[in-house]
């Protein structure tokens, strides 16, 4: 390709931003898949066809991922900020996509033995990481139209990144008190003990790379 045609690329092709909130979007269908197969879990219902649903969302993050790395230019001459910054976002917005994955294998190789207090807790940490779901996911909405031109969404986005910050922090709450309700469960077989704490802590990842990768957004796009 001639520097014409490249230069033309850059300047009248869509932004590479734009394939941003694209790929948030298939990220945020594979958490809220996530959440439907931790749902279906906690009540012993199958969870292969959700899993099914996660892998798929997650594969199809991949190819946006992918896209947005052969078109990002190398230099940051043709960018509104620098590409490492871009490919950083990347990095914490795929990560979402792929523990949620990781959760969603695990919960699918055991059934989880949730009674009582167990249960109980179980149900905040989905009912924060659904919250938290659907914050980011509004924020990848206000992202999209942000770039076509409504700056009054800047407050909006700052203050979903606020929310899903509060939602991360409880979701690490919650799951610190399962893991501590596992350890002193006195008739739960030792191996379910390390899976279920192993499930908690990658659905606790998933809420930190909401967390962080929202907080990119905001920095990058909204200064």
């Amino acid at each position: 390709m001639g520097l014409w045609k490249r230069v033309s690329a850059v300047l009248f092709e869509q932004p590479p931003t734009f394939l941003f909130v694209e790929h948030g979007r298939k990220v945020c269908k594979a958490s809220e898949a996530l959440v439907r197969v931790m749902e279906a879990a906690a009540s012993g219902g199958d969870v292969s066809g959700l899993k099914a649903e996660v892998d798929r969302w997650e594969h199809e993050a991949d190819q946006i991922k992918h896209e947005i790395r052969r078109k990002l230019p190398r230099s940051d001459l043709f960018l509104p900020m620098a590409r490492g910054d871009l490919m950083d976002l990347l990095w914490q917005q795929d990560e979402i996509a792929d523990r949620a994955q990781d959760a969603a294998h695990l919960l699918s190789l055991l059934p989880l033995s949730l009674d009582g207090e167990l249960g109980e807790i179980w149900a905040r940490i989905v009912r924060g990481l659904e919250e938290s779901h659907s914050a980011y996911c509004d924020l990848i909405e206000s992202l999209g139209k942000h770039l076509r031109g409504e700056r009054q969404l800047a407050e909006k986005m700052r203050e979903l990144l606020g929310l899903i910050g509060e939602r991360e922090h409880a979701v690490a709450v919650a799951e610190d008190e399962l893991v501590a309700a596992v350890y002193r469960h006195g008739s739960m077989d030792p191996f379910q003990k390390v899976h279920l704490v192993e499930v908690a802590r990658t659905v606790g990842q998933v809420a930190g790379h909401m967390e962080n990768a929202a907080g990119r957004i905001c920095l990058l796009f909204l200064g």
